[in-house]
């Protein structure tokens, strides 16, 4: 049997140990990672041909400080600096893909999205490669270096999902800027660097900040019960937001015309990509849409058995919209089951895992 196991949003960062509050890492799921592959290279999955893919966001590489400092200027250099530090601090959730592809017949692609762009760089697709599997390079392990998705037979096409978003979008055109004899650095979006000037610095004072959806509901309260920083909070992004718009370099990156979708993409954090995925599967006759990105696990059925899913993530996330108030801790993944009898079935599952009767709490 062929299947296909889609992960996104794990957000890897440093690692946790104990005395050391690292808010910079969102991911404490090693375990049942390594238990969900575990699960799909062995017992009734032994025999089966296992294709992994992760779509964009697995490492944090945005949130992952040099020196105490968050760089924009981000080099190949820098960033085997950044993923070496994740390596280590997660060597479960390493050796767990390693143990994966000691099966010859389970693949791994990874797909960067606008957190670890860094995945981009040769040198540092390299060091993933050889710390998973010992070598620079591997038949088996591949990525996805300079296209916006991954297409994948019988039509299942997987996106991370910040290409539909303005602010996040890659220039896949110029992913890489070169500045005289220095080393090329990445082109980043405005996103990110909202994310390295802003974001990180706010996070440091309230780290549950960039965990909450939406976000609305958190600033009309914070003007009530945490004025300070959130007058702060606005009056940082009101900053970085002018010097972006007033930045020429800033508008030679977008075209005229597209001034008027970039601005109204702007205020579209993490929308609902659904209607993308629609488009897509009717403009290509698409079977199925993966994506990510949003953080908000999802499932949509059309005539013909046509199917979008976003994974979610597995950060917990709390939500304040009245429909599904509180905290989630659900992990999900995509689904795909290669059939010789018609289309593949995709489909959106929760992975349950098994946790030990105690466990230490680390601070």
């Amino acid at each position: 049997m062929k299947l296909g196991i889609v992960l996104s949003d794990l957000h890897l960062g440093t690692g946790h140990r104990k005395g050391q509050v690292n808010i910079y890492d969102d991911f404490r799921e090693d375990e049942r990672f390594a238990q969900l592959l575990a699960r799909f290279s062995t017992g009734k999955h032994a025999d089966d041909e296992v294709h992994l893919v992760f779509n964009g966001d697995i490492f944090d590489l945005l949130k992952v400080p040099v020196n105490g400092q968050f760089p924009e200027e981000i080099t190949e250099r820098l960033s085997l600096m950044k993923l070496e530090q994740c390596i280590k601090g997660h060597p479960v959730f390493i050796k767990a893909m390693s143990n994966f592809l000691k099966s010859d017949k389970n693949r791994i692609t990874y797909q960067p999205g606008n957190h670890d762009m860094e995945m981009f760089f040769p040198g540092v697709q390299r060091l993933f490669c050889r710390a998973v599997t010992g070598h620079d390079s591997h038949p088996r392990m591949q990525f996805v270096p300079e296209e916006p998705f991954l297409q994948l037979e019988d039509g299942v096409q997987i996106h991370h999902g910040h290409q539909f978003e303005a602010i996040h979008a890659f220039d896949f055109k110029k992913l890489l800027l070169t500045r005289g004899k220095r080393e090329p650095i990445l082109n980043l979006p405005w996103g990110s660097l909202f994310i390295l000037h802003v974001v990180n610095k706010l996070v440091a004072e309230r780290p549950y900040l960039d965990k909450v959806m939406p976000f609305w509901p958190l600033f009309a309260g914070g003007m009530i019960f945490d004025t300070r920083f959130t007058v702060k909070m606005v009056a940082e992004c009101a900053v970085a937001f002018g010097r972006a718009r007033l930045n020429p370099k800033w508008w030679s990156k977008r075209p005229f015309e597209k001034v008027t979708k970039f601005l109204n993409n702007d205020v579209g954090f993490f929308e609902h990509l659904d209607r993308f995925a629609h488009k897509l599967i009717v403009k290509h006759d698409l079977n199925s849409v993966f994506m990510g990105h949003t953080h908000l696990e999802m499932v949509r059925t059309w005539p013909r058995d046509k199917v979008y899913v976003n994974t979610g993530t597995w950060m917990p996330m709390v939500s304040l919209s009245l429909s599904n108030l509180g905290q989630s801790t659900a992990l999900h993944y995509g689904f795909i089951e290669w059939r010789d009898d018609g289309p593949p079935r995709s489909g959106l599952m929760r992975w349950n895992g098994q946790r030990p009767e105690t466990e230490e709490v680390i601070a």
